[in-house]
């Protein structure tokens, strides 16, 4: 890389920073500083909260730095090598960032995590790595070089890879891989779970509930995610499963499974020689949803839970598509 470049580069990892990034000289102890400050130190956060902008990968052993091109992997955006054993740090800097804590869009992150665990087995990178910390790329310390301002999809990184069996699964999760566990997990809870905490101004109590228990189970991982996601996801499992799953949604969709008994009951009638009717109208979205994804956490395929429910499978695929949109 020409040394006129590595000014841009920098310039351009400097303004993506968080505005108070978790920095260090020392690995062990950990200190919040302004971006000016953060800069000076030895290690650097780069991605913002809850953000990935940056997948970085570290490889505890000489040669490091090149292990893109021994697994034939395109040239990340950087490298920082520590010169007293050959250890280092690679990054790949992503065209579309996205969000860590969005229950509403799990796809893009079960894929990110998938392209993550493949990617550390291709780089035999260290699987314990938080991540939180980066060795700074632009600090003298360590030796550092700028391959390419080229920004990845996630499509271009799995063209190289074999995704097969990633992420690893359960307390063996890492990386991104964490927080899909903690959200296929609590989600699926959270669903049910729900039910035991309507009542008058119950939000705050569910939030607590929720928090407790993927605190819980992130207390499981190898490696647990830090305090921070713990949080955003938390969070972003309650307010999704509070504004989808009310009381009065429940009802609903209990009146409507009633009435689609009544129906068939009716229907089993007229076969004796009474008579059927062939109203019922359109079903109520809002009032069917909960039973809809409750159901699909359970493992049932569409075509099962539009049997159950009296719809089509096309609806039911529609509802989820949208669902999963928001």
């Amino acid at each position: 890389m020409k040394t006129e470049h590595s000014n841009a580069f920098q310039l351009d990892l400097f303004e993506s920073l968080p505005n108070k990034p978790y920095c260090t000289d020392e690995l062990g102890v950990t200190y919040i500083r302004p971006k000016k400050t953060a800069v000076k130190k030895k290690y650097l956060q780069v991605n913002q909260p809850s953000m990935v902008t940056y997948l970085v990968f570290d490889i505890d052993r000489n040669g490091a730095v090149l292990a893109w091109y021994d697994a034939n992997l395109p040239a990340p955006y950087w490298t920082s090598k520590n010169p007293k054993n050959g250890h280092g740090h690679i990054a790949y800097r992503l065209k579309i960032p996205f969000c860590t804590s969005d229950i509403a869009n799990i796809e893009p992150i079960k894929y990110a995590a998938a392209i993550q665990s493949a990617m550390i087995e291709c780089l035999k990178a260290d699987r314990g790595f938080a991540g939180l910390l980066t060795k700074n790329p632009m600090h003298p310390h360590w030796q550092n070089e700028f391959w390419t301002e080229y920004e990845y999809t996630l499509d271009e990184l799995a063209d190289h890879l074999d995704l097969r069996g990633h992420p690893l699964r359960g307390i063996e999760s890492v990386g991104l891989g964490r927080n899909c566990e903690l959200f296929e997990s609590v989600r699926k809870w959270a669903y049910r779970a729900i039910r035991d905490y309507w009542a008058p101004n119950y939000k705050r109590v569910w939030n607590s509930a929720v928090y407790e228990r993927v605190e819980a189970l992130n207390g499981q991982f190898n490696q647990p995610l830090p305090v921070s996601e713990v949080k955003s996801i938390s969070k972003s499992i309650a307010n999704w499963t509070y504004k989808h799953f009310t009381p009065e949604g429940f009802r609903k969709s209990q009146a409507v499974k009633g009435a689609k008994g009544s129906r068939e009951n009716k229907a089993k009638a007229g076969s004796l020689g009474g008579t059927v009717s062939k109203g019922g109208g359109r079903p109520d979205k809002k009032a069917l949803l909960p039973q809809v994804l409750e159901l699909k956490a359970q493992g049932y395929n569409n075509r099962a839970i539009a049997e159950d429910l009296g719809i089509g499978s096309a609806t039911v695929s529609r509802w989820l598509r949208l669902i999963s949109n928001e």
